[in-house]
């Protein structure tokens, strides 16, 4: 029994008897949030990736149609080649705002270390700093969703044209 209100008591003390302990658990949410977009980021390069590979593709059937005189079937794969122009750039937007709330996820994990460490009066100026760096999380996820809609229909006009022997 005194044990149990032994360890209760450490429990309760824990933060203002060890004030690092402190810090570092204001300091943890924006570090899942670093981890939650480093992730996005990968898996946006890999979309970004594919993208190119399936645009530089297009490029050469183009390339061959345009030889071959098929003036018709060169004007479907420019139009392609504009889509995966705009699915890049929407590729290139979502990445540019992942990257900026990464580093607004770094600054107001500093200055929430600095806030706690030197018990500044602004002690709020952190927690903004992640809320705004998750509104920019969710504007660059809205930008990658776009993309996605536009590979989805992409490859529906692709399959439908292939069906209809356009090409």
């Amino acid at each position: 029994m005194h044990r149990v209100k032994a360890v209760c008591a450490i429990g309760m003390l824990g933060p203002a008897m060890y004030p690092g302990m402190s810090i570092v658990t204001a300091m943890i949410t924006p570090a899942i949030l670093i981890l939650a977009a480093g992730s996005l980021v990968s898996s946006t390069l890999v979309r970004l990736g594919r993208v190119v590979d399936q645009t530089r593709a297009l490029v050469l059937q183009g390339e061959s149609l345009r030889q071959s005189g098929k003036s018709e079937a060169v004007a479907i794969i420019e139009d392609r080649m504009d889509r995966q122009l705009r699915r890049a750039e929407l590729a290139r937007n979502a990445l540019w705002g992942y990257y900026l709330a990464i580093v607004l996820f770094l600054v107001s994990s500093v200055t929430i270390a600095l806030s706690q460490a030197i018990h500044a009066r602004f002690s709020w100026i952190g927690p903004f700093i992640v809320l705004l760096g998750g509104c920019v999380l969710i504007l660059a996820t809205s930008q990658l969703v776009i993309e996605v809609g536009l590979g989805a229909g992409s490859l529906r006009e692709e399959v439908e044209s292939y069906k209809k022997r356009e090409l």
